[in-house]
């Protein structure tokens, strides 16, 4: 039984490219970013959102025509290694200006259309709801006795979201085709590895970006990846693509008589093409002054390695973890695991990948975790080992930051009354009480 109802409104398309909608997504993505860094925000092709701002009219103009028409091609995101507070280190995925405008266009419409199917169990990156209300749902299951608490964080969730499994999801609510098309093509750019740019580090220049995208695309051979079909309880969502059909495993099929390397060459000349034909707009703004030969290289090394990394980080798998859309993806990836979780009864409070469920018993929690992990089995996810255990909630729980243990439980206000009168009476001395204290401590 599918688990989202089929969304039966008008088509998505138009109100995804609309001027409205456009022109809020650009806002947000602009006001996400401090004015301090806007001059180093750039994706995978150097443009950042200064340079975009320039002339950001004709930019979304363009956009926008590309996502009516379909030429639309993502640029893969530049994965880059941020250090965290509590230390380590976290991944995430810095996309292209015109990228992130698209993500959150698509996410402005979509988001209205799958939040109200979600549990409201689910409290991760969905409107209205946050990290305090999750805390407030855990200490009211533990006022109500619930004394013992599965802790659990599931491993690595962005990057093990199998894409085949979150298609065919997306596919209940919505079946346009280009709205789904515009997804998977996200869901396959994949990521480049890249490196931080710490503060008061000096930027690369566009030659030695060229570079080092020419050193990657070299280096890599000339070998085309072919995984073998998931198997699972999930179908996959298959459609035909503009360069030709995909096999029933959800690949283009192999061209017999073809040698591995022309495969590779004919792979890596239409991304080249089109990444030469994309540019073109961001070379006539930037202008002659900027646009010496180096960032000539640059753009056409760029090009050449975008085609290198779709086929390297090819995987099916995971969610880049930085995109407007990918908080979203996670909540329709997980929400069977809600439904599972909740249709037994238990008492579930997810943000997403970490999740607690309270319990009465110990025994009961064990079994809820067993279950738990069978569940996201399915999903093919599986559960952080260092970060999932079982505790007794009167030791103390962190969650989502918080330190969370049992409420004091002194004397109440009117503890004990029995009429109104006495009820009165008791509030009429507390309130009386309390002026004296606050007179005392302005005279003092």
């Amino acid at each position: 039984m599918p688990l989202f109802p089929r969304y039966q409104g008008p088509p998505l398309m138009p109100q995804i490219c609309s001027v409205e909608n456009l022109t809020l997504a650009w806002r947000r993505v602009r006001s996400n970013i401090h004015v301090a860094r806007r001059g180093r925000s750039a994706g995978l092709d150097a443009v950042t959102l200064r340079d975009f701002e320039v002339d950001w009219t004709r930019q979304m103009a363009q956009l926008a025509d590309e996502l009516q028409q379909g030429t639309y091609r993502p640029l893969p995101a530049k994965r880059v290694a941020i250090p965290k507070a509590s230390g380590g280190e976290r991944a995430i995925a810095i996309l292209a200006v015109r990228d992130r405008v698209a993500q959150r266009a698509v996410q402005q419409v979509l988001d209205p259309l799958f939040d109200p199917c979600f549990l409201d169990c689910s409290y991760g990156c969905r409107p209205y709801v946050g990290v305090p209300d999750a805390i407030a749902r855990v200490q009211r299951y533990a006022d109500q006795g619930l004394g013992w608490v599965v802790d659990a964080d599931i491993a690595t969730c962005f990057d093990s979201l199998d894409q085949r499994v979150l298609l065919s999801l997306v596919r209940q609510r919505i079946d346009e085709l280009p709205v789904l098309k515009l997804i998977a093509q996200w869901l396959e750019a994949g990521v480049l590895q890249g490196e931080a740019a710490l503060p008061g580090d000096t930027p690369p220049t566009p030659l030695q970006r060229g570079e080092a995208a020419v050193r990657r695309a070299l280096s890599w051979g000339a070998e085309r990846l072919h995984p073998p079909p998931p198997v699972g309880p999930y179908a996959a969502a298959m459609w035909e693509t503009p360069g030709g059909s995909i096999g029933e495993d959800g690949w283009a099929p192999r061209q017999p008589g073809l040698e591995s390397h022309l495969w590779t060459a004919v792979m890596l000349a239409r991304p080249v093409i089109d990444g030469a034909r994309q540019a073109l707009p961001y070379l006539q703004r930037i202008g002659g002054r900027r646009l010496a030969v180096a960032g000539a290289v640059a753009v056409g090394a760029l090009a050449l390695s975008e085609a290198a990394a779709r086929l390297r980080h090819a995987s099916r798998r995971g969610v880049p973890q930085g995109g407007a859309l990918s908080p979203l993806l996670a909540n329709i990836y997980l929400h069977p695991f809600d439904v599972a979780m909740m249709g037994q009864g238990l008492r579930l409070v997810r943000f997403m990948d970490d999740f607690v469920v309270m319990c009465a018993t110990q025994e009961e929690a064990e079994c809820a975790l067993q279950f738990a992990q069978r569940q996201l089995h399915i999903l093919r996810l599986t559960l952080n080992a260092e970060k999932t255990h079982i505790t007794a909630y009167a030791d103390g729980i962190e969650f989502l930051g918080a330190a969370l243990a049992p409420r004091a439980r002194g004397l109440r206000l009117g503890e004990g009354v029995v009429d109104f009168a006495e009820a009165e009476c008791a509030l009429r001395d507390a309130l009386r009480n309390a002026r004296r204290r606050m007179k005392r401590k302005v005279e003092g």
